[in-house]
């Protein structure tokens, strides 16, 4: 694969507003879903989000009047979905219910480390000496603004909770490094939802076989508030974000893309001392800034 020509002036700026606004999009809506967990299960709550993300890409899409692949081929493009929202937020979401937050936000930081060791092994990206110093700097500020934190989880189902986000952090993984390759000649909002439509179909399978096995959901139940927070996190959850970040993957190198990655534990951080009533310390605030700095210099520094 030939290198991509290094972004410059407003196409620098462009990618650098996008996967910062990506980060932002999916740490607040992180939150948002803790917080709905309390009133819907997991998979109940993962299938409203995914049809709002699928109605909010598709409807763009026809405003835009962007051409669309034929069946064949929009399935195998769509495959990846499988990967992620597939398996990757079904793990994860079912983990979220089982652990905190900010604890969720850490170990899917550690995806920037796994992408850049993936680009590099089978993409055969090259990662400059600098990137990877900052990207190591990042992942120990995500380290240092998750410490402190008092588990409000029982032990043995927060460390269920983690392995579960573990194995959806790896699946997010092969999933950006697959979407790599696919997206250089590909309109990234049709991959997008091309991925989302093919995992929502997924997803809603495993939920009707929970519901046949007894885990009836009564949907009457649900406040319309919470549907209305449900609808809006899908939307900025799955939607929204993945259409930025794809952008992002199109035009730089997967190892840099995934930068942005580690500013999602920042608005996670920040979500739940708002909405959550966590707390900030000292020490996890200068978590933050090392993570802000190290990405603010890596756009600067950036080059093929």
């Amino acid at each position: 694969m030939s290198n991509l020509s290094s972004p410059s002036g407003f196409s620098r700026w462009k990618i650098f507003v996008y996967g910062i606004s990506a980060a932002a999009s999916w740490g607040f809506s992180t939150v948002m879903t803790k917080g709905l967990l309390e009133y819907i299960p997991p998979l109940t709550l993962l299938v409203i989000q995914l049809i709002s993300s699928n109605i909010f890409l598709w409807v763009i899409i026809w405003l835009r009047k962007i051409p669309i692949p034929p069946a064949g081929r929009g399935i195998k493009l769509g495959l990846p979905g499988l990967l992620q929202p597939g398996i990757a937020n079904t793990l994860g979401t079912i983990g979220l219910s089982l652990t905190d937050a900010s604890v969720e936000s850490l170990i899917w930081s550690t995806e920037t480390i796994l992408i850049i060791v993936f680009a590099w092994l089978l993409l055969g990206e090259k990662v400059s000496f600098i990137s990877s110093v900052f990207s190591f700097i990042a992942f120990f500020g995500v380290c240092l603004v998750t410490v402190n934190f008092n588990s409000t989880v029982n032990g043995s189902s927060s460390v269920l909770g983690n392995l579960l986000i573990v194995v959806a952090t790896f699946c997010a993984t092969l999933y950006t490094i697959i979407t790599r390759r696919l997206v250089v000649n590909l309109d990234s909002l049709i991959l997008v939802a091309l991925n989302q439509s093919v995992g929502l179909v997924g997803i809603s399978l495993v939920w009707l076989f929970s519901q046949f096995m007894g885990s009836n959901t009564e949907l009457k139940d649900i406040s319309f508030g919470v549907w209305t927070l449900a609808v809006i996190s899908g939307i900025t959850l799955h939607g929204l974000p993945f259409w930025l970040y794809t952008f992002v993957l199109k035009n730089v190198q997967a190892s840099f893309a995934s930068l942005f990655i580690t500013l999602i534990p920042v608005f996670t951080i920040i979500g739940s001392h708002l909405f959550l009533d966590e707390k900030l310390s000292s020490i996890q605030w200068v978590g933050t800034a090392l993570i802000l700095v190290s990405v603010v210099s890596v756009s600067f520094l950036y080059k093929e």
